[in-house]
C-alpha cells in the first residue's frame, strides 16, 4: 500500500475521534484541553484505533489527531497528524505514516512545515520503503532558512547504498557544502568545502 500523509489528517482524525465519542465515549476534558479516542472493529477483520486532542493556552495551541488500523493477516497502518500554532505567530504542521503488510513489506513516511515570530522556515519531508526480502529504499529532505542563514539536507538510500548531502550559508554569507556516503560492506566516505562570501575557498571552522 502506497503512503502519502499529509497535514489534513489533523482535522479528518479530531472529527472522526469526536463522531466516534458519541457513540462510544471515552473523553478527558480539563481547561484548554480535550482528548478523545474510541476503538472498533473495521472491515480488514481487524480494529482500528482512533484519538484526537486539542489543548490551548497561553504559550499557544496544539491539535494532534491520528489512527491506527490493524488487518487479520497482520497488516497495520497509521498515520498521525499536528497542529501547533504559539503565542508569538510561530506555528508548525506536520504528519506521518508507516504502513505494514502481511508479506513483511513496509513504506513510512512523514512531511512537515513551520514558520517562526522573527521569520524564519523549515520544511521537511521524506519516504522509504522495506521490501520483503529486507531491502530498504527511499529518500528524505529537510530545509530551513532565517535570519542567521540557511540549512539544506538530503539522504537517500539504495541498494545498499546511503549518501547524505549537506549545504548551510550563515548570516555573513560563508557556506559550507558536505557529502557522506555509506556503502554496505565498504564502509564510509566523507567530503566537503567551505567558501566565504566572495566564493574564496576558506578552511572550515569546527
Amino acid at each position: 500500500m502506497s503512503m502519502s500523509p499529509n497535514f489534513r489528517i489533523v482535522s479528518l482524525a479530531l472529527a472522526c475521534a469526536t463522531t466516534l465519542a458519541l457513540a462510544t465515549p471515552t473523553m478527558a476534558q480539563r481547561a484548554g484541553r480535550a482528548r478523545v479516542n474510541g476503538t472498533f472493529a473495521n472491515g480488514q477483520g481487524g480494529w482500528t484505533h482512533v484519538r484526537g486532542t486539542t489543548a490551548a493556552g497561553p504559550r499557544g495551541s496544539v491539535r494532534r489527531g491520528g489512527y491506527t488500523a490493524t488487518g487479520a493477516d497482520g497488516s497495520v497502518e497509521h498515520r498521525a497528524g499536528r497542529s501547533v500554532q504559539g503565542a508569538n505567530g510561530g506555528s508548525y504542521q506536520g504528519a506521518n505514516g508507516y504502513t505494514r503488510n502481511a508479506d513483511g513489506s513496509a513504506s513510512r513516511g512523514h512531511n512537515g512545515a513551520g514558520t517562526t515570530a522573527a521569520g524564519g522556515t523549515v520544511n521537511t519531508r521524506g519516504a522509504y520503503t522495506r521490501g520483503a526480502d529486507g531491502s530498504v529504499s527511499g529518500n528524505a529532505q529537510t530545509s530551513a532558512s532565517g535570519p542567521r542563514g540557511s540549512y539544506s539536507a538530503s539522504t537517500s538510500t539504495a541498494g545498499g547504498v546511503t549518501e547524505h548531502t549537506t549545504s548551510a550559508t550563515n548570516a555573513a554569507g560563508a557556506s559550507y557544502s558536505g557529502q557522506t556516503i555509506y556503502t554496505k560492506g565498504e564502509g564510509v566516505t566523507h567530503s566537503g568545502s567551505c567558501t566565504d562570501a566572495a566564493g574564496n575557498v576558506i578552511a572550515c571552522g569546527r
